[in-house]
């Protein structure tokens, strides 16, 4: 497991938690529903990215249909 990569388009997350500053990712309110997405297997492990958490709160729905197929499986991009 890479903590670098976002585990639903598996891009780079830019998380850097453990720089001496505080990362973004402890800045910003991931929501529920995109966590719940996560397989347990990365939940509080991998930092979704910030691309990630934009589509979603823009759009949820969309964003569930063009990530899943299946629950815990996301290992591949998200499109447009």
């Amino acid at each position: 497991m890479n903590k670098q990569i976002c585990p639903l388009c598996l891009h780079q997350n830019r998380c850097d938690v453990s720089a001496k500053q505080d990362c973004w990712c402890n800045k910003v309110v991931v929501p529920q529903g995109l966590i719940d997405l996560l397989a347990e297997a990365v939940k509080d492990k991998q930092c979704i990215c910030n691309v990630c958490i934009s589509r979603y709160v823009a759009d949820p729905e969309n964003f569930k249909v063009k990530t899943l197929t299946d629950k815990p499986d996301l290992s591949y991009p998200v499109t447009d």
